[in-house]
């Protein structure tokens, strides 16, 4: 009876775990915003990137309200991340991060729906 128990709260727990693991609205916004950013550091926002941002954006907030005080948190932190991201590449390392991490995130955007 106890082992039942015990595997019970096991597979429980991994199940609580597993929720916690996926991202959460907020964090798709912040992931989101950033990739925008990280695409307009690099010169990368065409009209297709800016488009499937501003689709994505719209459905995840459609889906799940923010206030404009926790938009502008997750803009500012997106930002922030963003920023402290280029200036880790020293000078002329943010090259190679353009056409890596960036071409993937402006790639990403320029995918979504408008």
């Amino acid at each position: 009876m106890r082992r039942a128990a015990v595997a019970g709260a096991v597979c429980a727990l991994a199940a609580v775990a597993n929720v916690a693991a996926l991202p959460t609205d907020r964090e798709e916004i912040r992931r989101l915003l950033y990739d925008f950013e990280v695409a307009g550091y690099c010169g990368l926002v065409t009209d297709a990137v800016g488009e499937g941002f501003r689709g994505k954006l719209t459905a995840l907030v459609k889906r799940d309200p923010v206030s404009r005080a926790e938009m502008d948190a997750l803009r500012g932190r997106a930002w922030q991340d963003a920023h402290a991201e280029w200036q880790n590449r020293g000078l002329g390392g943010f090259r190679a991060w353009c056409r890596g991490d960036a071409r993937r995130a402006a790639d990403r955007l320029a995918a979504e729906p408008p």
